[in-house]
């Protein structure tokens, strides 16, 4: 009797334990491809450029990879850090009749050889506010942009980060090995330079391998990604160019959580 009431408390202390550390203490890392199509257009020196209908920058695959830290700790935040990078090439004439200047440099009937190549990284600190079947967090963080746009002769350097608002909803569907969730980051900005960005996500996920310390899951959804930049000669953190693009498309991955 009294081995009872002395292991009963100890029995339960070792299961509350084991269940907040399921719980609240979680390390995820993922990597997969996105396959997506670019449109919109650019103008630095010169005329609005489209870079799909006139350069000819339109589909290509990128890749990413992503890590998630969340513990147990009360007003500490969590963290979560994303990177993608993609890149494209294209050739393409510019019509005699049809004015394009870039950098200064005049496009008009020429053979234009152009190429992308753009990397962000996500760095995010945030507090999950709900988890139990419905997952909830909320945060904030900055995403950097580094790359370059080459036309022809010319180049643009993209070396510039934004701040941004965080958000995300997730759930498992109980008794089966699939979830969901979707995701935001937002930024806008307006009283000198017009800067808005937008990226958005929405995946499923399903379980294939459970072992005793982690989980494989695999991971297929859509991504929509939107910037605009209006700087012109107001210099976004050296960024003087006009920019409005979006990029969007499928994505699918693999994930381990621990």
């Amino acid at each position: 009797m009294k081995f009872s009431k002395i292991a009963m408390p100890i029995i339960l202390l070792t299961t509350s334990y084991n269940e907040i550390n399921a719980d609240f203490l979680r390390a995820e890392a993922g990597a997969g491809a996105w396959y997506l199509k670019s449109t919109g257009d650019i103008s630095y020196k010169g005329t609005p450029i489209s870079l799909n209908d006139e350069l000819g920058l339109d589909s290509t695959i990128s890749t990413y990879v992503w890590g998630n830290f969340k513990h147990f700790i009360p007003l500490i935040p969590n963290a979560r850090l994303e990177a993608t990078s993609f890149g494209t090439d294209a050739e393409e004439k510019i019509p005699t009749g049809v004015k394009k200047v870039f950098d200064d440099y005049n496009l008009t009937g020429k053979n234009i050889s152009s190429k992308i190549q753009l990397d962000q990284i996500d760095a995010i600190v945030y507090y999950n506010l709900l988890d139990t079947l419905i997952i909830f967090d909320i945060g904030a963080g900055v995403k950097y942009y580094s790359g370059s746009i080459d036309i022809d002769k010319k180049n643009l350097d993209i070396n510039f980060p934004i701040p941004m608002i965080y958000g995300r909803l997730a759930t498992e569907i109980p008794f089966t090995n699939f979830g969901a969730e979707m995701d935001l980051k937002y930024f806008k900005f307006s009283p000198l330079v017009e800067a808005e960005m937008f990226d958005f996500r929405i995946k499923a996920n399903a379980t294939i391998l459970s072992l005793a310390m982690l989980d494989i899951n695999l991971e297929v959804g859509y991504r929509v990604h939107r910037l605009q930049i209006l700087a012109g000669q107001n210099s976004f953190s050296g960024f003087n160019a006009d920019i409005k693009t979006e990029v969007s498309g499928f994505f699918g991955g693999l994930n381990i959580a621990f």
